[in-house]
């Protein structure tokens, strides 16, 4: 059996880190349930694993995203229109303004497409409480990599442990706790609900 992960230290965390997908919003498996479907309607056809391989190498910075558009034969597609088709998670802004109000630094880090995640951000306004962003296009190194949790460490001068990731992927969850960080996985029981995650992080 899986070992029980420790109880948060909560007078020990500075800096909350949320996921993007799966996390802040709504769409956990994007390529799949997003980005195939919207290929498709452009005229993509190319097969699955193909699209993720693409959508892979442009995540690490590999690419731009025209570049992806064009390599996968999507005629007229366009990151704002791609971008129209998430949705934030229900209850996310409520978690992000009560942690915000406890005055603990706010940021990001996820596995992403750089110029989607600046879209996104900015259309949804999570600027306004998400101060730092480490998003794999731009930092060249995906989650569950140590270096995806170590490089943010460094930028934000903090020692792991004072920072909490809350991610939807086990794999990084574990990946997370294993370079120090204090971690909790989002999407499943007991955290299945944005409210879910309110009450375990209330008593702070």
């Amino acid at each position: 059996m899986p070992a029980i992960p420790a109880p948060l230290d909560r007078d020990a965390i500075d800096i909350v880190l949320f996921d993007a997908m799966g996390v802040l919003y709504s769409a956990a498996d994007d390529v799949g349930e997003l980005l195939v479907p919207y290929l498709r309607s452009h005229g993509c056809v190319l097969r699955r694993e193909e699209i993720a391989q693409l959508y892979q190498e442009c995540s690490l910075g590999k690419m731009s995203s025209a570049d992806f558009w064009a390599d996968a034969g999507a005629s007229g597609a366009s990151d704002e229109e791609y971008c129209r088709n998430h949705r934030l998670t229900e209850g996310v802004v409520a978690v992000l303004a009560d942690l915000d109000a406890t005055g603990v630094r706010l940021g990001c880090l996820s596995n992403d497409v750089s110029e989607w995640s600046k879209l996104l951000r900015e259309r949804f306004r999570l600027g306004e409480y998400l101060t730092d962003w480490f998003i794999s296009g731009d930092t060249r190194v995906r989650k569950p990599a140590p270096e995806a949790f170590t490089g943010a460490c460094r930028r934000l001068d903090v020692i792991p442990s004072r920072i909490l990731l809350i991610d939807d992927r086990a794999e990084n969850v574990s990946a997370a706790r294993a370079a120090g960080l204090q971690a909790l996985r989002y999407g499943t029981a007991p955290l299945s609900t944005m409210e879910d995650l309110r009450k375990e992080l209330r008593p702070w």
